[in-house]
């Protein structure tokens, strides 16, 4: 299965934050806020990230506490986050297809109750046959998110939450009716 359109993912993204886009930004600085934690908040991140991103996305109002959800299975975010930047061990290309093969990981632990092995297994089966255009796609919604940091970083306070919009959009439209 491949990602949705990546100019579909980012209308739709855009539109939701368009709509709410005080209450998605007050919770993904939350969540921004644990990934300043060394070596394990990018994983704790993610998780409020996607919280954050799928309650927008299914038109439900995102609250502050969302951007914490990591705290509630610790281990297992911080092990998918370990997952997504596993490819930096191999070259730094690797990291690229490793998020994307993992990202959804996230979302599968917070949405279906997985621990984070059978997250990876659902991760390798849905997205490993089709690597190519899953990393295409998370590498330009990885783009989008670094994109405000030209306008001396103040642009990442809307590009960060798109670039998770577009995230929970493939996840909501590929990955979740299919598991």
């Amino acid at each position: 299965m491949n990602p949705p359109p990546i100019g579909e993912a980012l209308d739709a993204a855009w539109a939701v934050f368009k709509k709410d886009y005080a209450a998605i930004l007050v919770a993904t600085l939350c969540a921004l806020l644990l990934g300043l934690i060394p070596f394990v908040g990018g994983g704790l991140a993610m998780a409020g990230l996607f919280r954050v991103s799928l309650k927008a996305l299914r038109g439900q109002t995102p609250e502050p506490e969302d951007g914490f959800i990591g705290l509630k299975a610790p281990v297992d975010h911080i092990v998918m986050g370990l997952l997504q930047i596993a490819g930096l061990l191999a070259c730094c290309v690797g990291v690229y297809v490793s998020h994307a093969v993992f990202f959804p990981g996230t979302a599968l632990i917070l949405e279906k109750g997985m621990d984070w092995r059978r997250a990876k297994d659902v991760c390798i089966a849905r997205i490993w046959p089709n690597w190519g255009p899953w990393t295409l796609y998370t590498l330009v919604a990885g783009l989008v998110g670094a994109s405000g940091a030209i306008a001396c970083g103040i642009g990442a306070i809307a590009t960060i939450p798109l670039a998770g919009l577009m995230l929970a959009y493939a996840y909501d439209r590929v990955i979740a009716p299919a598991v």
